[in-house]
């Protein structure tokens, strides 16, 4: 729902939301392409602003707010942000087979024989499986025994997680296309 102020109307254009106000002096109008209609999700990512701005409106526009995205752009920032939730805010604690399932979900968008994994170079590809890699091998907190190794724990840094946001957002950058599955 798009709350607006009174004197603001909405009119419906070519697939495109105008929003937009007439007042005395003027008339202020918006093009709203990142507001999808009648449910329906965006043919291609909005690429305003820098890379968390794409990330964030891919998160907004892209991911459901319960169950997976049926988008590739979409799953891929919502594996990355409860694989990055579980880290930091858990230490992993809850980390079962669903979170397996992500990072084998992220080795095939990334690695595999997706467009997006046909688009990274192969020195991109070594830096992501060894990210990839990292996220899967660690010991609870719960585990540890006395000789506490950082390399052990779970990942909570944000440079390892938002690396791999920016593959994708550099992907989007040269292929906006939505891309269904």
């Amino acid at each position: 729902m798009i709350y607006l102020p009174p004197h603001w109307k909405i009119r419906h254009l070519n697939s495109q939301l105008i929003v937009y106000s007439m007042s005395y002096q003027s008339v202020s109008t918006a093009v709203v392409n990142s507001i999808p209609l009648s449910g329906s999700v965006p043919v291609e990512v909005n690429l305003a602003g820098d890379s968390h701005d794409v990330a964030l409106w891919i998160w907004e526009q892209l991911v459901p707010q319960v169950g997976s995205a049926t988008t590739l752009q979409g799953e891929i920032i919502r594996a990355i942000e409860l694989l990055s939730w579980e880290a930091q805010n858990n230490s992993n604690l809850n980390w079962d087979n669903s979170f397996d399932a992500l990072i084998a979900f992220l080795k095939e968008a990334f690695l595999g024989q997706s467009m997006l994994a046909r688009w990274l170079s192969d020195t991109d590809k070594k830096q992501i499986a060894a990210d990839l890699a990292r996220l899967s091998c660690f010991i609870l907190p719960t585990e540890l025994d006395s000789r506490v190794y950082v390399e052990e724990l779970p990942y909570i840094n944000d440079d390892l997680y938002d690396r791999l946001t920016d593959y994708l957002v550099q992907f989007c950058r040269q292929h906006p296309a939505v891309i269904f599955f």
